[in-house]
């Protein structure tokens, strides 16, 4: 027989239902209105090197167990804080959970004073001294290097370019390394009669507004099936702060130093020269091959800014690899739930297997 609902088990359910769409409401019109942003890179840390506009960060941790330390090397389009997003949803906070000595290399915003910074800028100048110091910082003579995304690109040219900066391990997330198979992305650049000047503006830099146009050409889908699960959740505080957090980051671009972008147009982008390993830079040619430490690579197969294809030359081009795939997008490889159950573990599990404990 049917359950047959009292009244006051009917007031009850009628009570739960208008809370439920009052929360809601307030959630989406708070949402839209960008009211409450929550807080981001949260971790504490402290600056211990610093030139012209970079950065040097070390994380403050009362449990550093294994040595070396880590140097976690990000884009240059896009700001740091997406790997310590929020408490309890930080990939940093995941390393130092294990006794890594972790640091972050933050590029800054580039402005006029910056449209000249080259490749080598950033591999041959400020790669290496980030490194030393952090060396120096930690007292120890090697050093792990992270890279996410273009982050990743400038970490395997500097180390391929610099074996005397003694790397205990290498990790590739997410990189470029062929660029014809990077999509709609990259389509308008490789059309030679195109010239790239067109996309630098007064400072002599890349807009971050034109950034944003690019990658939000490769994400369409991928924002409808988002902004469906966000209605789904309105009366979810939690996943709504957690969506304004990342959706904040992934928004949240600043300009492409000039050079470097009109270098990389022409080397990596027309002519293709890095997944062919015949990259030249100030330092001569950059044969990833000669990178002699253990090389963790990781994928999401689900990554719509850096396709599998767009990584794959990687394989072959750099001889001690690991190459980890995970049924995830360009972000859920750092941040997110499935990424901290699934696959942050084991890139984890990875750095502290290549460590030692500490005496």
């Amino acid at each position: 027989m049917p359950t047959i609902e009292t009244p006051t088990a009917v007031v009850e359910q009628f009570r739960r239902d208008i809370e439920r769409n009052v929360l809601r409401a307030r959630n989406g019109l708070k949402h839209l209105a960008g009211v409450g942003r929550v807080e981001v890179g949260c971790s504490a840390k402290e600056l211990v090197w610093e030139r012209d506009k970079v950065r040097l960060y070390r994380y403050d941790s009362d449990h550093r167990s294994l040595a070396p330390p880590i140097l976690i090397v990000m884009s240059l389009v896009s700001k740091p804080y997406i790997v310590d997003l929020r408490p309890g949803n930080s990939f940093v906070e995941s390393l130092l959970e294990r006794g890594l000595d972790v640091y972050l290399l933050d590029w800054g915003i580039p402005d006029a004073a910056d449209a000249d910074n080259t490749l080598e800028t950033y591999c041959d100048e400020y790669l290496p001294y980030a490194a030393v110091a952090a060396m120096r910082e930690s007292a120890r003579d090697e050093i792990h290097v992270l890279g996410y995304c273009l982050g990743g690109l400038l970490s395997a040219v500097f180390a391929a370019g610099h074996p005397e900066i003694p790397l205990r391990s290498l990790t590739l997330l997410a990189t470029p390394v062929n660029f014809a198979e990077m999509g709609a992305m990259t389509t308008m650049v490789r059309d030679e009669r195109l010239d790239l000047n067109q996309f630098v503006d007064a400072t002599g830099n890349i807009p971050s507004e034109v950034m944003l146009r690019a990658v939000n050409l490769m994400r369409v889908t991928g924002q409808a099936s988002t902004y469906a699960a966000l209605l789904d959740q309105l009366d979810n505080s939690e996943y709504i702060a957690a969506h304004q957090a990342m959706h904040g980051w992934a928004t949240d671009h600043i300009p492409f130093p000039g050079a470097c972008f009109r270098q990389i147009a022409v080397s990596m982008v027309r002519e293709n020269r890095l997944a062919e390993n015949r990259l030249v830079t100030g330092r001569g040619r950059i044969d990833l091959a000669s990178i002699t430490c253990p090389v963790l690579n990781v994928v999401g197969l689900k990554d719509y800014l850096v396709p599998v294809a767009a990584n794959e030359p990687i394989l072959s081009l750099i001889p001690q690899l690991e190459d980890l795939r995970f049924d995830t997008g360009h972000i859920g490889l750092v941040v997110g739930g499935k990424a901290h159950r699934s696959f942050i573990p084991v890139l984890v599990d990875w750095l502290v297997d290549h460590s030692e404990e500490l005496a």
